[in-house]
């Protein structure tokens, strides 16, 4: 093949020197949309300069901490689990393939992040566990 194919921001470092895909270069690409989701922003951008979407949000993560990278629109009250979930796109994004996690490990750290507290205390904030509440009982336990 004498073309890259994907999207530029999107492709795994080592895509340029193998032209070869695989899982480890997916995971990289799956890594990106979470980083995307996280800062709400592109995966190339002229404010990066020279870098991208992944070096940006390591090297200001870095500089100026999470509240820099983290998505002004975003509920700052999940700050923890969005935080968690920024790791987990930065793992997926490491520059070495084998240090990136498979899918199966992305899924379960993804599930971790939204998994309830053994012990609730007072009432659920997120919308999204709503649905969930009814399964609570007066304790803090699910039944």
């Amino acid at each position: 093949m004498s073309v890259i194919a994907g999207s530029y921001g999107y492709i795994a470092p080592e895509y340029a020197y193998t032209l070869r895909v695989n899982e480890k270069s997916d995971i990289y690409s799956f890594g990106v949309v979470i980083l995307e989701l996280v800062t709400g922003k592109l995966p190339l951008d002229p404010e990066y300069g020279e870098n991208d979407l992944v070096k940006w949000v390591q090297s200001t993560l870095d500089q100026k901490g999470l509240d820099e990278v983290i998505d002004p629109t975003l509920d700052i009250q999940f700050r923890e689990e969005i935080s968690k979930v920024l790791s987990v796109g930065l793992h997926c994004t490491n520059s070495l393939p084998i240090t990136r996690p498979s899918m199966r490990g992305v899924v379960k750290k993804l599930k971790e992040v939204t998994e309830l507290p053994k012990s609730l205390s007072g009432k659920l904030s997120s919308p999204y566990f709503q649905e969930e509440a009814s399964d609570i009982d007066r304790e803090g336990s699910l039944v």
